[in-house]
């Protein structure tokens, strides 16, 4: 068998729908692995993502909101390039993605929450840019 880890640490950025918690920092470990003969390897990962803010507020002069993500990936990927500092990749797959959010708003709190197989009710779209660092076991 060989594989690769990578952890990432870095920033999304949602849509306007999400207004001032739309700018998650986002911190995630992905892996992929596949005895050594095999071109096409399983790709596993997670993904946490969260972001808060203070609103202001009539009544009591301001509000935290939260946002968090968790997600949940699984697929297949082809490595054309083995060994190499950068390696491109050709995959796909399925991803399960939950959002919650939170707020205190005057004397009342409010809690949502809303989980997904592919599809969602609001626009979960995102761009991201994030730090990897990692490695790779195996021959």
């Amino acid at each position: 068998m060989s594989g690769n880890v990578q952890f990432l640490v870095g920033q999304r950025w949602l849509s306007d729908a999400w207004g001032p918690v739309g700018e998650p920092s986002v911190f995630g470990v992905e892996v992929d692995f596949a005895p050594q003969t095999s071109p096409v390897r399983v790709a596993l990962g997670v993904q946490l993502a969260g972001d808060s803010s203070t609103l202001p507020n009539a009544i009591s002069g301001s509000d935290d909101i939260d946002v968090g993500f968790f997600e949940l990936s699984a697929g297949f990927l082809w490595h054309p390039v083995k060994k190499a500092i950068v390696r491109p990749y050709i995959g796909g797959g399925v991803i399960t993605m939950s959002a919650a959010t939170g707020s205190s708003f005057g004397f009342f709190g409010a809690d949502e929450s809303d989980q997904s197989f592919g599809f969602t009710e609001i626009d979960g779209d995102y761009e991201q840019a994030a730090l990897l660092i990692g490695f790779s076991w195996g021959p």
